[in-house]
C-alpha cells in the first residue's frame, strides 16, 4: 500500500529514507525521545513534521561537526597518539 503525502507530514518509512537509515532506527529515535512525532489522521500512524526531522537532522550534523573538530584538537595535542592511528590505518592486508 502507498501512503498519500499528508503535506508536511512523512511517515516513518518517508523519515527514515530521508534520514538515511532504518525505520527501525527512527522507531528508536522516537520512543527515546530524540524525534517528535505525533498521531497521524487515522489515529494509529506515527507522523514525522518535516520541520521536526530538518531540525534533527541538524542537530545530528552540528554534533557530528563538533566531534571531528574535538577528535581533530586531541590529534594536534596529542601527535604520539596521532602517529599511532594513523601507523594502524597503514597496516598491511
Amino acid at each position: 500500500m502507498i501512503e498519500k503525502d499528508h503535506g508536511p507530514d512523512l511517515s516513518i518509512e518517508q523519515a527514515a529514507v530521508e534520514l538515511g537509515m532504518s525505520p527501525t532506527a527512527v522507531i528508536h529515535l522516537l520512543e527515546s525521545g530524540q524525534l517528535a512525532s505525533h498521531l497521524g489522521p487515522d489515529g494509529r500512524r506515527r507522523r514525522i513534521r518535516t520541520a521536526d526531522l530538518a531540525k534533527h537532522r541538524t542537530e545530528r550534523f552540528d554534533l557530528r561537526q563538533k566531534r571531528v573538530q574535538e577528535e581533530r584538537a586531541r590529534r594536534w595535542a596529542d601527535p604520539e597518539a596521532a602517529q599511532e592511528l594513523h601507523d594502524l590505518d597503514n597496516l598491511p592486508a
